[in-house]
């Protein structure tokens, strides 16, 4: 069990109404992860000062403290790797270099793990930056042990990537909300189709 709880502060609504992770350790990934609108090109972590000014912003660090370059590069990893772990979960090739990218970054995050006869804990042991990221891979790996992390998706619509939590029965949800990107990607194909059969 990862035994952090700090305050919860989710700053996205889910697409078309889904309902988020119900496990508050999981929204918190996906708050982290869905920083970044692909398809409007918006990111609210793209700089070492946005990023500085989004953490502040949540209690993670003062803001007289700055994130440089290179911790800013290893937040961007941890995001996009677990956006490659979410692509995976929904079938999709795993990209192995964001894999790297990502083992590379948390290799750098200080954790301390802790044992007792019926549970385990893995605890920050940073400040700041590394303390954020150390609660974020926490709660990933937690859901890994408990089996919930599979449930935890990436949008297969290339524009969104958005990751959503799949409380489809039999985990068969593949975007991040049919009426959006459901719709646009049945379209798409829809019109592959009619290309196809013009071209036959």
């Amino acid at each position: 069990m990862y035994d952090v709880r700090m305050d919860q502060r989710f700053d996205w609504p889910e697409p078309g109404g889904r309902d988020p992770a119900p496990d508050p350790e999981l929204h918190f990934v996906q708050d982290f992860v869905n920083t970044i609108d692909i398809e409007s090109e918006r990111d609210v972590i793209g700089t070492p000062d946005k990023l500085t000014d989004w953490l502040a912003a949540q209690g993670w660090l003062e803001r007289a403290e700055r994130i440089d370059a290179v911790g800013h590069a290893r937040a961007i990893a941890v995001r996009e790797g677990l956006r490659a772990l979410g692509r995976a979960n929904n079938g999709e090739p795993l990209d192995l270099d964001r894999l790297q990218d990502l083992n590379r970054a948390a290799a750098a995050v200080p954790m301390v793990a802790s044992l007792t006869p019926g549970s385990w804990a893995l605890n920050p042991a940073g400040t700041g930056l590394d303390r954020y990221l150390a609660r974020v891979l926490g709660s990933v790996l937690e859901a890994m042990a408990d089996g919930s992390w599979s449930r935890l998706k990436s949008c297969r619509n290339d524009i969104c990537r958005w990751l959503f939590f799949d409380r489809s029965r039999n985990r068969s949800g593949t975007w991040c909300t049919m009426a959006v990107c459901g719709s646009r990607m049945k379209s798409r194909a829809y019109r592959a189709r009619l290309r196809e059969s013009a071209g036959a």
